[in-house]
């Protein structure tokens, strides 16, 4: 005890040491953030191998990646709340015992069902953004909030992109089981490297949990989901699709009745009044429809042959090597993107990452034949999408108490997964209605440029309700619904 005491006391009158040891603690609840995202697509590459090993039909493998963003959508608004209730930490480390209990899982798996179950489990740990983000702002110096909220809100983009690098890496050389049993001691490592390391200062709030608002919530987005990402598989005109569709308008009008009546929702519908929570909702919507809309698109366009417009590309490995730069970028952007927040406005910084995002969709179109091209322009991609989704994250930061930002952090979340889920459905229709595959993909990623430009000049035209000071320090005059 007395040593903590000196160190703390240490901290305290040394600011570099407190700065360093911020900076410290950003970076490994940053990696951790990355590793739940990583495994999410780190089996793209392993698709057709685990079709040979487990005798499982092509049309069965889309549950492998499906389940995971299944359970993470459903996941990550219930975990917001508990972390509220409980302590973000605890059940931070709760979510990730059940995420290792998955990753052994999968490398054990003795069929499909096996594997897409153990995946389901995996998927919880998407749950883990939205509280890393939240203990960020729990335990980080105000000035350092927006870089470190940035930095782990980056990690949904690179985890993407370095799951189809790493993945492809690992699963070359190792077989798709065992790149499992190479994340869970990384995983372990880093989880425990937070429990002993990261502070937990959060005023606790023991409420009592909406149960029955949590399960209308939880089968709306399955009712959405499943039938977005298995439209193709069903028909989109089918009765059950529809039906599902229908059963999702129920069960969300179903919810929103709920809150409403419920003393301590999981949503404050309240909140959705606050401009800056209204706005991030809708621009998070459209920025994980274009995000997707490339990630889904890019592998089948390198792919295509060289005398189709395309280069051939075969390597699994390559393809993931051409995200790399669509990483890189983001990792730059993310945390810069939180810094300038702080000077010129967070609303301004979503504008300009949804500009810069739109700039490269559109050079992607006309450059597409170079690989020099290619690579340049998703390195803009990266950065501007960097930007649009710190700018975003930190909207809803600045206009929540700390009491009430991860339920409000996790519907943002969850509203970017279901972007997640739709953008490769709308990349898919619109490349299969174009008889030239090339021109197709080009085509594609004008109307995902178009899109982020209409987020673009969403928040442009609702530039003057917005406000980047933090709720911490407006008076309680000043303060929106969203501030207490």
């Amino acid at each position: 005890m007395v040593s903590n005491h000196h160190s703390a006391h240490k901290d305290a009158v040394d600011p570099k040491r407190t700065e360093a040891r911020n900076l410290f603690l950003i970076i490994i609840m940053a990696v951790l953030g990355l590793l739940t995202i990583f495994v999410e697509t780190m089996l793209v590459p392993a698709l057709p191998g685990i079709a040979q090993d487990l005798s499982a039909q092509s049309s069965d493998l889309a549950w492998v990646l499906t389940a995971y963003t299944l359970a993470g959508a459903v996941a990550i608004p219930i975990a917001g709340k508990m972390g509220e209730m409980y302590g973000r930490k605890r059940v931070l480390l709760a979510i990730m015992i059940a995420y290792m209990v998955g990753l052994t899982g999968a490398a054990l798996s003795w069929d499909l069902l096996s594997l897409i179950v153990f995946r389901t489990v995996q998927g919880i740990g998407m749950g883990a953004i939205t509280l890393l983000m939240g203990m960020a702002k729990d335990i980080l110096p105000l000035r350092m909030v927006p870089v470190g909220i940035g930095l782990i809100s980056a990690m949904i983009g690179v985890g993407a992109a370095l799951g189809l690098v790493m993945g492809g890496l690992l699963i070359s050389f190792l077989g798709w089981k065992d790149t499992f049993w190479v994340v869970l001691p990384v995983v372990a490592l880093v989880v425990a490297v937070v429990h002993r390391s990261v502070p937990d200062v959060q005023i606790k709030r023991p409420t009592k949990m909406d149960v029955a608002g949590s399960v209308l919530l939880g089968l709306g987005i399955l009712s959405l989901l499943l039938p977005l990402s298995q439209g193709d598989v069903w028909g989109w005109g089918s009765a059950l699709t529809l039906g599902l569709f229908a059963c999702a308008i129920i069960f969300f009008a179903g919810f929103v009745f709920r809150e409403k009546r419920f003393d301590d929702p999981i949503l404050r519908l309240e909140l959705l009044r606050n401009r800056n929570i209204s706005v991030a909702y809708i621009t998070m919507f459209f920025i994980g429809v274009v995000m997707f809309m490339l990630f889904q698109t890019l592998p089948f366009f390198l792919g295509i042959p060289a005398d189709s417009g395309g280069f051939g590309i075969t390597s699994q490995v390559i393809i993931g090597l051409f995200m790399l730069p669509n990483a890189i970028a983001q990792l730059i952007s993310s945390p810069l993107g939180g810094k300038w927040g702080l000077k010129v406005g967070h609303g301004e910084i979503l504008i300009l990452g949804m500009a810069i995002t739109m700039a490269g969709l559109v050079s992607l179109s006309l450059f597409r034949t170079s690989q020099i091209g290619v690579l340049i322009t998703l390195a803009m991609f990266g950065f501007g999408i960097g930007l649009a989704q710190v700018g975003n994250t930190n909207l809803v930061s600045v206009a929540c108490t700390k009491e009430n930002f991860g339920s409000t952090t996790a519907v943002n979340s969850m509203i970017l997964t279901i972007g997640m889920s739709a953008g490769p459905v709308l990349a898919s229709l619109i490349v299969a209605g174009s008889v030239d595959p090339s021109a197709g993909y080009a085509y594609c990623w004008v109307i995902a440029a178009a899109l982020a430009l209409v987020a673009a000049v969403f928040v442009l035209l609702n530039r003057s309700s917005l406000v980047s000071d933090s709720v911490g320090h407006r008076s309680h005059d000043e303060r929106s619904p969203g501030g207490e």
